[in-house]
């Protein structure tokens, strides 16, 4: 059942996809109209699942579930990462990018996850360097903690 995005509770689970380019708005009307169809019908265990989908810097795809009416199964997530196979197929836009996101003064930017240290010994990233932490499970982490001083993230190691 879907429902708006801005209706999820605080604790509504989320998922954080990141695609592999910046997309342009015919692409996030196409990939939103195929999303909506399908969370519409979105079940676990036959039971309705009520759930939503956001986009974020044109770049981002969080869908996210409402856990106080229905937890999603493992089955139903399953599905949910098909219908980003099938986009991948069907409009070319790859939303399993592992590149890592921060802000370079106000503009986003991308560096492969494995260059971590080497961005951070560059001075590319420092310690208060904004990252985007995709690790995020719930709607009010995405508020308060998708957004992370590099320090504050996984790549705290690189600044001791």
């Amino acid at each position: 059942m879907l429902i708006e995005f801005n209706s999820l509770p605080e604790n509504a689970r989320i998922w954080v996809y990141q695609s592999d380019k910046i997309l342009k708005d015919s692409e996030i009307n196409e990939i939103s109209e195929y999303l909506s169809a399908q969370i519409s019908g979105w079940e676990s265990h036959g039971l309705p699942l009520q759930a939503s989908f956001e986009f974020f810097y044109d770049k981002f795809l969080v869908i996210g579930v409402n856990t106080l009416y229905q937890d999603p199964s493992g089955c139903s997530i399953d599905t949910s990462t098909r219908w980003l196979k099938e986009i991948q197929h069907n409009f070319g836009i790859d939303f399993f990018d592992r590149s890592i996101a921060y802000f370079d003064n106000e503009n986003l930017a991308f560096f492969p996850i494995l260059e971590a240290k080497k961005q951070v010994m560059a001075g590319k990233i420092n310690a208060n360097t904004t990252v985007l932490n995709h690790q995020i499970g719930s709607l009010a982490e995405l508020k308060n903690n998708w957004k992370l001083k590099a320090s504050d993230s996984f790549m705290k190691k690189y600044f001791v």
